[in-house]
């Protein structure tokens, strides 16, 4: 019996072939209503095509949120972009020159005023609910204080930096949605929109999570006495929990990295691993969770090696070199300091040497002149003559010696 090959079975689309979006395309339908539109907020017509990627490669919203699909592809094509706009969380994108160059930002930057702007995006985002002019005034606060950082030459990150750039030149919804769900990560009081959440309507493979917002405090909870220890990690676990992640794996891959810092070997690592793991479910089963990313990651901070790792014998064989070659430098400067403190007091007995020889020099012409005169054998006019002329040879005789015992004689008044 041959292979029937899926008869009766849809055959897959051809290697190339697109399949059909069930939505309609905003970068071909688009008029002059919606590219004037596009102009009048200085956003690029290619931001279009973003929007049909992001539709066509979730073609699964029509299946299971008609009411969406129908929405988008029935009302004329501005009303359809705005509505779509209303859930999308990301910032808008921008044309060419329209915006200045983040890496590259004029110090006298404006001051931040989306409090009191108008934008029609943000009046369609709060439509039925309260205006949130609070959350707006909490931008023009952080972006003012990045300003005045920005002004004085500290550094700021890209996202700071970003977040300047759309709150001062950009439109108010665009800093709003790039604060609210890209920027910030404490708690607000915000309402999570049908749009925002259309994906909740298809179903989750199994073991998939629900995406769930989660507040990391309360909004009177971040003052300094109450501010949680452990933010980044906190963040990174609240951001997987909003992913429908689990946090627990999040948790330990932190855990283990503070290990690796530390410098602990592999066996040691997968060790304490472990018995994270087993502290972890003993507190679950005893109904107190609250105090587990504390509990696991002071653990890790205060854990040392017990034996050294690669990292400590690399470094221990460093000081160990450092500590041979003081040695040898120290052994070369002893002998070199014993040779010139025997030389030195050579140099004083030399120097006293010949300053008693001298000495005995001019005593000796003197006890000479003197027998002469005695004896009548020499005027006193001579023997002075005499007696100079033996100082000058004397002197002569020093110079013709030449710079050593110049030298001798300093050296001899330290000894």
């Amino acid at each position: 019996m041959p292979f029937d090959f899926g008869r009766g079975e849809a055959l897959p689309p051809a290697r190339g072939a697109k399949c059909e979006s069930p939505f309609r395309s905003f970068a071909r339908d688009a008029g002059a209503g919606l590219l004037g539109y596009l102009i009048q907020r200085r956003v690029a017509p290619s931001f279009l095509h973003e929007i049909d990627h992001f539709l066509r490669a979730h073609p699964e919203i029509a299946a299971y949120n008609p009411a969406f699909a129908r929405l988008i592809n029935q009302v004329p094509v501005l009303a359809g972009y705005r509505f779509f706009m209303k859930g999308y969380t990301k910032p808008a994108r921008y044309c060419d020159q329209a915006l200045p160059n983040i890496s590259n930002l004029p110090r006298d930057m404006p001051q931040s005023q989306c409090a009191v702007r108008f934008d029609s995006e943000m009046r369609d985002f709060f439509e039925g609910h309260q205006y949130r002019t609070d959350i707006l005034a909490m931008i023009d606060n952080h972006v003012n204080a990045l300003i005045a950082a920005h002004s004085q030459g500290q550094h700021l990150t890209f996202d700071q930096r970003k977040l300047m750039v759309y709150a001062c030149f950009g439109n108010v919804a665009d800093a709003y949605r790039f604060y609210e769900y890209n920027y910030q990560t404490e708690w607000l009081e915000h309402r999570y929109l049908p749009e925002h959440v259309v994906l909740s309507e298809i179903p989750k493979e199994h073991g998939r999570l629900m995406p769930y917002p989660h507040q990391m405090s309360g909004p009177d909870e971040h003052c300094p006495e109450n501010r949680r220890s452990f933010p980044a990690t906190r963040a990174r676990m609240a951001r997987a929990n909003d992913e429908g992640v689990d946090v627990l794996e999040v948790l330990l891959k932190d855990f283990t990295a503070q290990l690796c810092r530390n410098g602990l070997n592999r066996t040691e690592i997968e060790r304490m691993r472990v018995e994270a793991v087993r502290n972890i479910n003993h507190q679950r089963e005893m109904g107190g969770g609250r105090g587990l990313v504390n509990m696991v990651m002071n653990r890790a901070t205060m854990t040392q090696p017990a034996t050294f790792g690669r990292q400590q014998r690399k470094k221990v064989r460093t000081r160990l070199s450092q500590i041979e070659t003081l040695k040898k430098s120290l052994r070369r400067l002893n002998d070199q300091e014993a040779s010139l403190t025997r030389d030195l007091q050579r140099a004083g007995r030399l120097a006293a040497v010949v300053a008693k020889r001298q000495r005995v020099e001019s005593e000796l012409v003197v006890e000479v002149t003197s027998l002469a005169m005695s004896a009548g054998e020499m005027v006193p006019k001579e023997a002075g003559h005499w007696v100079r002329l033996f100082g000058k040879k004397q002197q002569e005789k020093r110079e013709r010696a030449g710079w050593r015992l110049d030298v001798f004689y300093e050296l001899a008044r330290f000894m």
